[in-house]
């Protein structure tokens, strides 16, 4: 073949596959029971408008980190405070506004710190708080403002390991859990304790603890001077050995009980390893490795789980479990499990109804907590070649922040913080990434961002509450009132504030 005529071959071609993507249907075509797909015009034109309407992910972030920030020198506080809790949207929504909300768990907080004991923070969630991750944050954060140390409380078999702390378990022991796969044994009486799993000991048996070297490990996890073993129905004698590296041994015998029981033991150091020895018969919820005074964030992963599983659980035990550990504040991180099945406005509901009764349960056994609601993160999927969010995904979003503050529970939303519809896609692309390549969890880094922003949102709550002791209550409402029902002038502060 001359020459020539390759090159009219060639560009023959050329202009045949041009012609076939201008004018090939978008969502491809059906052939004899095949579906057909070739890139097009129309995919191609929706990709550029794609990239010019895609959010920076570095821009959303510094957004967030603006909007925790008062304005230097400003000279209106309140004002301040009163546009951050009705109008970001990087706030915690309050049911009803009420930004007394969280004040209970402020106040026992301090007093915690002041009396040498330590308020917990449960933190629940799916696969997205595994490893420790947001809540390892969280738990930082917190325990800088309020005082405290450690991992908090960790199953004695910890299947999925954390990044917060090492440990492993040995003897007699069946461990019994709420979630898990076929294979997972499951608890007739349905005593599973606030981790939702236990271990039964049966004769003797160890738990062990070990200082990490995990890079995504904080430093005040890495403080532990106090342990506790939150246990029930245990035989009689039943013996609780703790040796640690640099301490002599301490020993607990207990009487036979039907119920829950907290041991706690003051180390009066911290330590870097230890070993708790069992022996005799008992339930072991839970190991409390703590420290100092202040507050405490337990994490509770339960991949694969959608939320609804709590109303389950024994009462009496949960109940006994959150008295004695003076659990104040319940985090619930739910909804990115439910998604997949979620194929209409009617599902979402449903979704929504099983979720609000886990709260009234939560109201019930532990009725000192306060519960917070953080909601699902967008969630990529694969459509016509295009990650895009999941169908419905921003209804689900603004349908659990609705239950939420009609029931009484505060919400903080994970979806629009990260960027909303779309933003996961970006999370992924991003150099280092902020999400993995499922489009669905975050990377350590990502959950770091996530923990911190959900910090720094509920510690400036914690300021208004300490700005408030300084003024009285009816003149902050006053105030607050005013703000709401007028937009004329605010220069007047109670208090002499100016």
């Amino acid at each position: 073949m001359k020459p020539a005529q390759i090159t009219i071959f060639l560009l023959a071609i050329f202009a045949l596959l041009f012609g076939i993507w201008f004018a090939f249907p978008s969502k491809g075509v059906e052939v004899a029971g095949v579906h057909l797909r070739f890139p097009n015009y129309e995919s191609y034109k929706k990709s550029l408008e794609d990239k010019r309407t895609e959010i920076d992910v570095d821009s959303v972030l510094l957004a967030v980190d603006k909007s925790y920030e008062m304005v230097k020198g400003s000279e209106d506080t309140l004002a301040y405070y009163y546009n951050y809790l009705t109008t970001n949207p990087n706030r915690i929504y309050m049911p009803g506004d009420d930004y007394h909300f969280l004040d209970s768990f402020f106040e026992e907080a301090r007093k915690a710190h002041k009396n040498g004991t330590l308020v917990r923070i449960l933190h629940y969630g799916d696969s997205q708080i595994e490893m420790d991750r947001i809540s390892s944050v969280l738990r930082q954060d917190l325990q800088e403002r309020f005082g405290g140390s450690g991992p908090g409380m960790v199953p004695m078999i910890q299947r999925i390991p954390i990044v917060s702390v090492s440990q492993k378990a040995s003897g007699s022991l069946t461990r019994y859990a709420m979630v898990g796969d076929s294979l997972t044994n499951k608890a007739s009486n349905h005593r599973y304790g606030p981790l939702t799993q236990f271990c039964t000991v049966s004769g003797n048996a160890t738990f062990s603890f070990f200082k990490t070297n995990n890079r995504y490990s904080k430093q005040r996890a890495k403080e532990i001077s106090k342990i506790g073993i939150l246990l029930g129905y245990n035989s009689d004698d039943f013996t609780i050995k703790v040796k640690c590296d640099t301490l002599r041994e301490q020993a607990r015998t207990l009487k036979a009980k039907d119920g829950v029981t907290l041991v706690s033991m003051n180390l009066g150091k911290n330590v870097s390893k230890g070993t708790i020895s069992f022996s005799g018969t008992a339930d072991v919820y839970g190991i409390l490795l703590d420290g100092g005074s202040g507050v405490t964030v337990d994490n509770a992963g339960l991949r694969g789980c959608a939320g609804f599983i709590f109303s389950s659980i024994t009462p009496a035990v949960m109940k006994d479990s959150f008295a004695a550990t003076d659990t104040r504040l319940i985090l619930m991180q739910f909804g990115g499990n439910a998604i997949p099945g979620i194929y209409s406005k009617k599902a979402i509901s449903a979704y929504a109804g099983r979720i609000v009764k886990q709260f009234d349960y939560f109201k019930k056994v532990a009725p000192k907590a306060k519960i917070l609601f953080i909601g699902p993160s967008d969630m990529g999927k694969s459509v016509d070649g295009e990650i895009v969010s999941w169908p419905l995904l921003k209804e689900m979003n603004d349908s659990l922040k609705a239950s939420c503050l009609n029931n009484g529970v505060a919400y903080w939303d994970t979806f629009n913080v990260m960027g909303g519809a779309g933003s996961m896609k970006r999370w992924v692309a991003h150099n280092p990434p902020y999400a993995g390549p499922d489009y669905i969890h975050f990377t350590n880094k990502g959950a770091e961002h996530i923990g911190n922003a959900l910090a720094r949102s509920f510690l400036l709550y914690d300021d208004f509450y300490d700005l408030r002791q300084q003024l009285s209550d009816k003149a902050v409402m006053d105030y607050m009132n005013m703000l709401s029902d007028s937009s004329g002038d605010q220069s007047a502060l109670p208090g002499g504030e100016q």
